[in-house]
């Protein structure tokens, strides 16, 4: 065998060797949009992809609360982002700060604040509402959760819900998605969104040795993508800037 040849099959050799030798990291999540996209793209993915490169990383979609039992039994290493939870281990940073925000129809509510509110019945998804509402007056929301987040937009496109409570992010996303959609129409609603408070998310890992092992891994790939500048060009690629923790600022 020709060395140059000899040399190739040798790297080659040593590179298969490492990858089938990684070791593999169990991420379970939700599918977001621009977040945890099922093609593999979105902001987690890429991040989390990022941080565990000398890593097998494995990504399985599932309901929400599911994730957080995986996690919490130890069947999956990894879920998020979510703020403070007890039972896991969390991540040093935030991973997220999320403007948390109304969608309503202005030809319906005078907005102000969130006083404004108080007489209109609202929809939120039920995986998260007690995370939204945190710092919030829960008495000043009146309405009721569902469990996925496109019912709750078609509740309130029909008038049977008056707002949407959900995160900014998602919001722009949807209406993005409708302005773009020839089949969609939208007629005698003037959406209107409105932030109201601000949600630190984390990334949360199981609490036993091997959680406190890749939690120590993550932390230091992040804080080498934001020294590397790496960081801030993901959020600009997904177009959430906006959502940047203030560490990274």
């Amino acid at each position: 065998m020709k060395p140059y040849l000899l040399a190739v099959y040798i790297t080659l050799l040593m590179l298969s060797t490492s990858i089938a030798n990684a070791e593999t990291i169990r991420w379970v999540t939700e599918s977001w949009q621009n977040y945890t996209n099922k093609d593999g793209s979105g902001l987690y993915n890429d991040i989390l992809r990022s941080v565990f490169a000398d890593h097998q990383l494995e990504v399985t979609y599932m309901p929400w609360k599911r994730t957080l039992l995986e996690v919490k039994n130890g069947t999956a290493d990894i879920t998020g982002a979510t703020s403070f939870v007890s039972g896991y281990i969390t991540s040093q940073h935030p991973i997220l700060a999320a403007p948390i925000s109304v969608l309503l129809n202005s030809n319906k509510i005078s907005y102000k604040d969130i006083t404004s509110l108080t007489n209109y019945n609202g929809v939120w998804p039920s995986p998260y509402k007690n995370e939204f509402f945190f710092g919030l007056n829960k008495a000043l929301f009146n309405g009721f959760s569902v469990q996925d987040r496109e019912t709750a937009y078609k509740l309130l496109v029909s008038g049977r819900a008056d707002y949407f409570l959900d995160t900014k992010a998602l919001h722009l996303a949807w209406l993005e998605k409708k302005a773009t959609s020839p089949s969609e129409t939208m007629k005698n609603y003037d959406f209107q969104m409105e932030d109201i408070s601000q949600l630190d998310l984390y990334m949360i890992f199981t609490d036993n040795a091997r959680g406190q092992r890749l939690k120590d891994i993550y932390d230091n790939g992040i804080d080498k993508l934001i020294q590397n500048d790496e960081l801030r060009k993901l959020y600009e690629k997904y177009h959430f800037l906006e959502q940047i923790p203030d560490f990274q600022k």
